[in-house]
């Protein structure tokens, strides 16, 4: 009886399960004997206690990161279990929002720059480690300004008015990324540029609807989640890095001599019926304009961290230096930095956090991109017949254009930032699996600006004086509290996520000048005999209600449920909440027993489907009916300044995505491919309105547009061997992007060069098709439009090509031998146009008497020319003319950054007696070579960024700069 009851009748097993890895508890752990619904898991201290069937039952031990483990009871009444790390899992785990996952279950679309993608990597700002190393993700430099603004457009983009930027989150901490500085032509600031790009740990693109709805109302543009690096259960470890280089530009304008100019001039005088103005071109003035204010600057960058910690406390502090000088005088930025990242286990269950980074930035910026009047618009203007000084030693002055040399010299123009960006977090674990989070997070931006243009300027010249000071702030905080349960039946494996988040967002500008100033010695606002000031402020809301169920059965079945409902205060009060679902699903035919493909050693198919929102495209309070201070003959009073439209309410992005994740030969090659399919409805537009309101428009919820395109990355290791490794990522991406709908076609920026109109895409490009010179007559061919006969250029123009790139991406080459590394990346883009605006100015055939671009040279002069250069004479160059010609490929292949470093072995450290666990010396290069047939500085700029409707234009902007740094990289 006693030997049946052993075998046949109930039984209570006690024991611990640890990691086999460093012996350490695990709490959580599903216990399931095998072919029942029994079970348990383990308790905070690793322990467990089960009742079992009988003494021959089977115990399954599972628990995330850990491989699983079946063991027989045998009779025993103790059983301890170690549990080995799944390495394959624990080596790809992404961050996903309010969490991390495991790539083999993830079911949407991310794209990863992990640390070891970048950490060998010197770049100025954050955002320029994304480009060319995510498939799908396009980042373009606004300009080569030092921390200047950055173009990042992920899938397309998804609004009209909204633009294009997705949403940042450092840390857990939604950052304010607009551009708060004053406005100086078309460039922008970055605020991405605040962070230390040696701090980053790993970035995460966020791409599709299931991976970006859990932030609903902002992630129509995707998400772009930052990691900084946290401290570890281990001794301190400093590191110390550092590089020193110089940059040059890369191209410089390319101008007529003065003898050239005036030949030229001549010439279109003679073609007009005029006398010729120069006697004798080839006694006239040479001036090299581009050489009075381009040069070779520096970068340096010096960066000091240390962290470690133990079971109770760990930390990660650091603290940097960076500066650039600018290729174009006087433009410099100089950037410190300092982070701190604490953990804390206060108790078994209450764990606490904190990350907080301060950094000041100071800007000497140049008025370049947009503006005729910078440092570059008297590059290009000022004729080179024209010397820098007059006799008397003053400047020269040529109409309303600045002397490049006084607008880099004679104009102070410094942008100061103070920013701090910080969360703090508590974890309360309930009982294993089941933990509460609180965070709380502050982003401050204070920025003051001054501006003085003194009596040598020609502004300054004409009031004495010209003085401008601003300080602005924004202010943005945010609370979030989330429940997750994490929990296993079986092989039913569930992860669960409750939240609530709430959001505000203030700024505020006070601004004052000054004209008419004792002297130039004296520039502060008080100072000044004239004086006027102002001030402004907004806010806006978000409050939000989200959860999430992920679910996989067996690592075979996936799904992702995910649901958030956000209130935000910039819509009507009709429509002011909005809900923004997704639902995932993936399978995984290479767990399968069926599968039967060696050379295969992953396989997953997924697809996704789900609603974004976006609230950017509108200002704040523009669903309400505003009234503003006024004033009639000195007396205060108020005036309406907008209509209000209760029923405003969000864009919403419909995103389908289906897609494959392959790997071979135990993953030795893997290939993600996505295609992607994105419907942008109820745009935010300003739409006319009968006049009878006393109104021109009215923000409305109309017009339609379309994204759709395909992703490819392919990461290969293509050697791997003890002393040699050799591995290749690839990514390439194409998008289409059209207008679906629109009340009305509308034209946009300077002269109406850029179009909107339905069935085509965005930043098209609105000329007169220029279809050559008529070889007899030298006159330009245009194409007759409207079919009537006859070219008229009021009515004759048509879209001629856009900014969007038909493909672009990356190629990243890395190999590793004997303790030599080397790095080669090369981005490119193909199919994007880009408009040489500066062409239109400067190739004028003598319309005016500005400088000419050396492209005039190629004009037509006798009958039998082949050219695209019209015959010098004001009416082939006449002010309402637009030829398609400055519509130019933008095509281009950037070996963008090389680097080949060398890193002492360890051995030499310990035989010399030295605490060295790492030396590294490196050599890199950036924008060493560019292949494109684009004829201006450079095919990637933007110059006027502060506008989202424009994009792919080069207009006196400052060209992005060839750089070769040396550094070191060394671990004590």
């Amino acid at each position: 009886m006693l030997l049946s009851t052993s075998v046949y009748g109930q039984l209570t097993i006690n024991g611990s399960v640890t990691s086999a890895t460093d012996g350490s508890p695990l709490p959580g752990v599903n216990i399931l004997e095998q072919g029942t619904t029994n079970g348990t898991s383990t308790d905070r201290d690793g322990n467990y206690s089960l009742e079992v069937q009988g003494a021959n039952a089977t115990l399954i031990f599972t628990y995330i990161g850990f491989l699983p483990q079946e063991v027989d009871v045998n009779n025993q009444r103790t059983i301890n279990v170690p549990l080995q790390e799944d390495v394959e899992m624990l080596e790809d785990v992404v961050v996903i929002g309010y969490g991390e996952q495991d790539r083999k279950t993830l079911t949407s679309s991310v794209s990863s720059v992990s640390a070891e993608d970048i950490q060998n990597t010197p770049v100025a700002g954050t955002d320029q480690l994304m480009q060319g190393r995510a498939a799908g993700v396009q980042v373009s430099t606004n300009s080569g300004t030092p921390g200047g603004g950055i173009f990042v457009k992920i899938r397309g983009t998804t609004s009209i008015s909204g633009g294009s930027d997705p949403l940042y989150v450092v840390d857990g901490v939604p950052i304010e990324t607009g551009n708060f500085g004053l406005g100086l032509g078309g460039e922008t600031t970055s605020a991405l540029a605040d962070i230390n790009p040696s701090d980053i740990e790993s970035i995460e693109v966020l791409k599709d609807a299931s991976a970006t709805a859990i932030y609903g109302a902002r992630a129509a543009n995707g998400v772009v989640l930052i990691t900084t690096k946290r401290g570890g259960d281990a001794a301190p470890s400093i590191r110390v890095r550092s590089y020193y280089g110089f940059e040059e530009p890369v191209n410089t304008p390319a101008l007529v001599s003065g003898p050239e100019f005036e030949m030229l001039i001549n010439e279109s005088a003679r073609n007009n019926g005029e006398p010729e103005p120069y006697e004798n071109p080839q006694s006239a003035i040479d001036t090299d304009w581009a050489n009075t204010v381009f040069r070779t600057g520096t970068v340096r960058n010096y960066d000091l961290s240390i962290s470690g910690g133990n079971e109770t406390i760990k930390y990660a502090i650091s603290g940097s230096n960076y500066k650039q000088d600018g290729v174009v005088k006087p433009a410099t930025y100089d950037r410190s930095s300092t982070r701190i990242n604490l953990d804390l286990n206060a108790t078994d269950k209450l764990s606490l956090g904190t990350s907080l980074t301060y950094s000041f930035s100071n800007r000497n910026r140049a008025r370049n991109n947009d503006n005729i009047t910078g440092v570059l618009g008297g590059v290009y203007f000022i004729p080179s017949n024209q010397p820098v000084y007059r006799e008397d030693g003053s400047y020269t002055k040529f109409s309303i254009f600045e002397n490049p040399v006084a607008a880099a010299t004679e104009i102070d123009f410094n942008m100061d930032v103070n920013r701090f960006i910080g969360n703090v977090f508590a974890d309360y674990e309930f009982f294993p699996g089941l933990t509460f989070r609180t965070s709380w997070s502050y982003d401050y931006n204070e920025i003051n600006e001054d501006r003085y243009n003194n009596t040598f300027t020609n502004e300054g010249a004409a009031v004495n004086g010209s003085g401008l000071s601003t300080v602005a702030n924004s202010k943005n905080w945010t609370g979030e509290n989330t429940l997750s349960y994490l929990f296993n039946i079986g092989n039913h494996n569930f992860s669960t996520l409750l939240g609530t988040s709430i959001q505000e967002s203030e700024f505020k500008r006070t601004t004052a000048e000054g004209q008419q100033f004792p002297s130039n010695d004296f520039q502060r606002i008080e100072d000044a005999a004239v004086q006027t000031s102002s001030s402004s402020g907004t806010s806006w809301g978000i409050a939000s209600f989200f959860g999430r169920v992920k679910y996989d059965y067996d690592r075979k079945y996936l799904a992702t449920l995910t649901i958030r409902r956000d209130g935000s205060s910039r819509f009507g009060e009709n429509n002011r909440w909005g809900t923004f679902p997704s639902l995932a699903l993936g399978w995984v035919p290479s767990e399968e027993s069926f599968f039967d493909i060696d050379w295969i050693s992953n396989l997953k198919i997924r697809g996704s489907y789900g609603i974004t929102g976006n609230q950017g495209g509108i200002d704040n309070f523009q669903a309400q009916g505003l009234w503003g201070g006024e004033s009639y003959t000195n007396a205060p009073g108020t005036s309406p300044e907008q209509l209000s439209n209760p029923n405003l309410q969000w864009e919403t992005t419909n995103q389908l995505d289906i897609g494959f994740d392959i790997g071979f030969m135990d993953d030795r090659i893997t290939l993600v491919y996505d295609y992607y399919h994105k419907q942008t409805e109820d745009l935010l537009l300003a739409v006319p309105v009968p006049m009878s309101t006393g109104f021109e428009e009215l923000v409305q919820n109309f017009g339609e547009l379309e994204n759709k395109g395909m992703e490819l990355g392919i990461t290969a290791d293509i050697i791997q061997q003890e002393d040699l490794n050799w591995n290749l990522q690839f990514n390439i991406a194409g998008n289409r992007n059209e207008v679906t709908k629109l009340a009305a076609p509308f034209n946009v920026y300077n002269r109406d060069i850029y179009r909107y109109q339905e069935g085509y895409p965005m930043y098209s490009f609105y000329f007169h098709e220029q279809l050559g010179v008529d070889p007899q007559t030298g006159d330009p061919i245009f194409t007759d439009v409207d079919g009537d006969g006859t070219f008229n250029p009021n009515t004759d123009r048509k879209i001629v090509g856009d900014a969007n790139p038909d493909f672009f991406g990356g190629i990243t080459n890395t190999l590793n031998f004997i303790g030599f590394d080397l790095s080669v990346f090369l981005q490119y883009s193909y199919g994007n146009d880009q408009l040489n605006w500066n062409r239109f100015f400067q190739e004028h055939g003598g319309a005016r008497n500005t400088n000419f671009l050396s492209s005039q040279l190629d004009r037509w002069q006798q009958p039998g020319d082949d050219t695209m250069v019209s015959r010098m004479t004001s009416a082939n160059y006449a002010g309402n003319l637009r030829p398609s010609r400055f519509v130019e490929d933008g095509s281009y292949m950037r070996l963008k950054t090389a680097t080949l470093g060398y890193t002492i072995p360890s051995d030499f450290f310990d035989s010399i007696g030295i605490n060295l666990s790492r030396a590294r010396f490196y050599v890199t290069g950036h924008n060493l070579l560019t292949f494109t047939n684009y004829t201006g500085l450079d095919p990637e700029v933007t110059a006027t960024a502060t506008t989202s409707l424009t994009r792919g234009i080069e207009f006196y902007t400052m060209p992005q700069a060839r750089s070769i740094l040396g550094g070191f990289d060394i671990t004590f």
